[in-house]
């Protein structure tokens, strides 16, 4: 007997997907999905141990304690590649371009299509040369039925640490009309007025998570971390990795209500409802 809330799969000797059950009918049934907000929530509870047995890092993080309900304009931890080092830091999710008069863009841009990356404005640059790991153990969607939105989260089998697909970009938040700035050090600006952010590219979703929404987080493969980050790999070389994980390797059930406010970051986020 499975326990509520698993997705159980079949699939055929070719290895495709011949039939697609799910145990909770009564609860994720059909209903018009939305793509507004493909990836608006996220947890990254693991601890640096686990972290490291994906890829080697130096940590440059101030603090690094689980965050179980990461929301947009939020630090959170990424991995980028700093003198050729893999080099885990804290970001605002929210990708604000360089070229931004203010910050309100980024609240329009913690996400970037796989389909159309390579040729927005706002992530042309980013996805060529500025690309970082988004540490994660699990992602939120939500299942819209009606009024109704039944918060699931989507995980690793063996509940793992994994990684998604980010940009990054650095912006320098530019003197309001008649501000006059003075900085200590000369032409470097003062750190108040820089933010470096980063955006979570998504893809289409692979049949467990298309049970909920349409849209999921592009979860990049163990041995492609580092190739991911290698800023001398231009955005063509790893277009490839962009595609949707496989769902056999993932997990699902519902959870608390408590993930619909952004206020709320406890482990009672992550427990099954």
């Amino acid at each position: 007997m499975r326990r509520r809330g698993e997705i159980s799969r079949a699939y055929g000797e070719a290895g495709f997907l011949t039939r697609f059950v799910l145990s909770w009918t009564a609860l994720v049934h059909a209903a018009k999905l939305t793509s507004r907000n493909m990836c608006g929530r996220y947890s990254a509870a693991g601890t640096l141990d686990e972290l490291a047995k994906l890829i080697d890092f130096v940590c440059r993080a101030p603090f690094f304690a689980p965050r179980y309900n990461i929301a947009p304009r939020q630090q959170a931890a990424v991995i980028v590649l700093v003198n050729g080092e893999p080099t885990l830091k804290p970001m605002r999710w929210g990708l604000i371009p360089g070229w931004a008069k203010d910050e309100s863009i980024g609240d329009k841009l913690i996400n970037a299509r796989a389909e159309t990356v390579s040729e927005k404005t706002s992530f042309k640059k980013p996805f060529e040369f500025q690309r970082c790991l988004v540490v994660a153990d699990g992602f939120f969607e939500w299942q819209l039925s009606g009024r109704a939105r039944t918060p699931f989260r989507f995980t690793m089998k063996d509940k793992s640490c994994f990684c998604m697909a980010g940009l990054w970009e650095k912006w320098i938040k530019p003197p309001a009309h008649g501000e006059f700035i003075f900085d200590d050090e000369g032409d470097t600006p003062a750190p108040s007025r820089v933010f470096e952010t980063f955006s979570i590219i998504t893809t289409e979703a692979n049949p467990m998570v298309a049970a909920v929404h349409e849209r999921m987080p592009v979860i990049l493969q163990n041995q492609h971390l580092q190739w991911w980050i290698d800023d001398r790999r231009n955005g063509e070389a790893v277009k490839f990795m962009l595609r949707p994980f496989d769902a056999s390797e993932m997990d699902c059930y519902r959870v608390s209500p408590l993930v619909n406010n952004a206020k709320n970051d406890s482990p009672d986020c992550i427990k099954p409802a």
